[in-house]
This record gives structure tokens, sequence and C-alpha cells, in this order.
């Protein structure tokens, strides 16, 4: 970034080696600098926004909506907290460091862990009461039988029509 060069492609490499230098010097080093016309480029921006925790796929089944939600490192009931109302479904809970311990010196850190707390609009109505869920290899898989009562119509009631009295 020292040397003047003529080179069009030279301006590029040094606006990559500012984006490095965001990665030392923290996300907020560069929020207030005097370069409007910049604050545009990637390395000025914040890191995109993570997808939300914990993933879930939702399965629509002819008779119940399924759940898969990965939630690696769970160790026991007391860690994770499940809720259904007819719309909605809700997992929140904890998550705690899988191996690090006092000692460990941590090299890379991307697995999720702390506090988590998420709610997903169901598809259609399910019967809170006929909620089933299973925990195995990181997986949270939660059955819910649809409400089929409330998606059949009504009864067709028959109307009698009366001679009209003159």
């Amino acid at each position: 970034m020292n040397q003047k060069s003529n080179h069009p492609f030279d301006f590029l490499n040094q606006l990559q080696e500012l984006g490095d230098m965001r990665k030392w010097l923290g996300p907020d080093f560069f929020k207030n600098m005097p370069m409007p016309n910049f604050q545009g480029m990637p390395f000025f921006q914040d890191e995109p926004h993570s997808a939300p925790f914990p993933p879930i796929d939702l399965y629509n089944r002819s008779t119940e909506i399924v759940a898969v939600i990965a939630l690696p490192g769970l160790k026991s009931q007391g860690d994770v907290s499940l809720s259904v109302r007819p719309r909605m479904l809700r997992v929140r809970g904890q998550l705690s460091s899988y191996l690090a311990t006092a000692h460990d010196h941590v090299l890379s850190s991307e697995l999720f862990r702390g506090p988590f707390d998420r709610e997903v609009e169901l598809p259609e109505r399910v019967n809170p009461d006929g909620v089933k869920a299973v925990y195995r290899s990181g997986l949270l898989i939660v059955y819910m039988q649809k409400d089929l009562a409330r998606e059949t119509p009504g009864n067709t009631v028959a109307i009698d029509f009366a001679p009209e009295e003159s």
C-alpha cells in the first residue's frame, strides 16, 4: 500500500488488504471513518447475518407435520424446552461448550453455544396434545398431528323450502 502504481488492479488489492485489516482491528474500527464513498464496500459492512439457530426443516405429511431441529450437543432434557400451539412451534434452551475446558486453547470456534430461542409458524394447524418428540444423533424430531377436525368442512344442512302461502 506504500508504493504508487498505475496498474488498475493494484487498487483492488489494496482494498482487499483493508478487508484483512478489518479482521485484525475489529468490526467497528472503520464505521466512523470519513470515507463516505467507501462505506458500501464489503470490508466496511457488518458480517452477513447468519441463519437463525437452530436450523429447522419442516415436512408436511398427510396427517402430521414433522419438524427436524439440529441441536448437536444436548446432554439432557433440561437443556431444551419445546412448546407447540396450533400454529406455532417454539424451541429454546442452552448449548454448552462441546469439548473445551478451562485449560484448552481454542484455535477456531464456529459451533453455536449459548442460549437459543426460536419460534416457527406452522403451515397448518396441529393438535398440541398430539405431539411426540425424540432426540437422536443431534437431531430433535418433533411429530405433530394435524388438527383435521378444523380442516374438514362442516356438515351439510338440508334446507326445507316450504310452499309459499298465498
